[in-house]
C-alpha cells in the first residue's frame, strides 16, 4: 500500500493549496467557477454567503434608500471582487452601527469576509468572532469563522463553528464544503467523503476544488477507479491554472494503474 500512501500524501497536500472554496460560485449571476489559485487576485469563497447563502436580513438591502448605506456598497463591491473596497465599506458600517447602537453583526461578517479574500486569515478569523460576540444567532459568521478556521488549520474549532448552524440551514453547500474540509484536515476520511458527498448535491458541478477534496476522501479509503475520475475533472477544470498540474498528471496514472490492479484482483 506504500505507492496509494504516496498518492493520498500528495492528494492532501494539493487540499492545502487549493481549497479555496466557493462562496463566489453561488453569487447571483456566477461566473464559471474554476477555483482560486493561491496568490491570484480573484474572489475567495466566502462572497456569496452575502448572496443567495444569506439570511433573511441581506434580503432588504435591496429595497435600502440610505445614500450612505455603507454596507449595501461593501456587499455590492464584494460581488464585484473589489475585496479592499468592501472591507473599507464594511469598517465604516461598523462604525455607524456602533455610534447608533444598532446590531454590528452583519458588518463585522462582511469585513471578516472581505479579509478572507484577501488571505488575512487571522485577522478575518477575529472579526467572525466578532460578528458573533455582536449576535450569536448569526448563522453565516459561524460559516465565515469556519472558513478561516480551516486555512489556519484549525480543523477541530472550524467543526465546532459549523455544529452552531441550525439544521434548516443545512441545505447551503458552502457548509458542507467546508465541513469535509475540516473532517480531511483531521484526517477523518469518511466523514470527509460524506460531508464532499452532501456538498456535490447541490454545488455547481463546475466548481474545481470540490472535485480534489473528493479525490482525496476516495483514495483514503481505497476507491482508486472513482479518485481517479474525480481527479481527472478537477484537472480538466483548472485547465493550466492548476498548480503542480505535471504533478498531478503523473499521480493521476498511478491512481489509474491501481485501479486496474484492484479490478484483476
Amino acid at each position: 500500500m506504500r505507492k496509494s500512501t504516496q498518492i493520498y500524501n500528495v492528494l492532501a497536500g494539493m487540499i492545502a493549496l487549493w481549497a479555496a472554496a466557493a462562496f463566489a460560485a453561488g453569487a447571483p449571476a456566477p461566473p464559471k467557477a474554476s477555483g482560486v489559485a493561491v496568490g491570484s487576485g480573484a474572489q475567495t469563497e466566502t462572497g456569496a454567503i452575502f448572496s443567495d447563502s444569506t439570511l433573511a436580513s441581506i434580503a432588504a438591502l435591496n429595497s435600502a434608500k440610505k445614500p450612505h448605506d455603507f454596507y449595501r456598497q461593501g456587499v455590492q463591491a464584494l460581488h464585484r471582487g473589489h475585496a479592499a473596497e468592501a472591507g473599507r465599506d464594511a469598517q465604516k458600517a461598523i462604525k455607524e452601527k456602533i455610534k447608533g447602537r444598532g446590531n454590528s453583526s452583519d458588518a463585522y461578517a462582511l469585513a471578516a469576509t472581505a479579509e478572507l479574500s484577501q488571505r488575512k486569515f487571522s485577522l478575518a478569523q477575529s472579526l467572525a468572532q466578532s460578528s458573533i460576540d455582536a449576535d450569536a444567532s448569526n448563522e453565516k459568521a459561524y460559516v465565515i469563522l469556519a472558513t478561516a478556521d480551516n486555512y489556519l488549520g484549525q480543523y477541530a474549532d472550524a467543526v465546532t463553528a459549523l455544529q452552531q448552524v441550525q439544521a434548516d440551514s443545512a441545505q447551503w453547500w458552502q457548509i458542507s464544503y467546508q465541513r469535509a474540509r475540516a473532517e480531511a484536515g483531521l484526517s477523518h476520511a469518511r466523514a470527509a467523503l460524506d460531508w464532499s458527498n452532501r456538498a456535490a448535491l447541490q454545488a455547481p458541478q463546475d466548481f474545481a476544488p470540490l472535485h480534489l477534496l473528493h479525490a482525496s476522501a476516495l483514495v483514503a479509503i481505497a476507491q482508486y477507479a472513482q479518485a481517479a475520475d474525480e481527479l481527472e475533472t478537477y484537472l480538466a477544470l483548472e485547465g493550466n491554472q492548476a498548480q503542480q498540474r505535471d504533478e498531478l498528471r503523473r499521480e493521476l496514472g498511478k491512481l489509474r494503474e491501481l485501479a486496474g490492479q484492484m479490478a484483476k484482483n
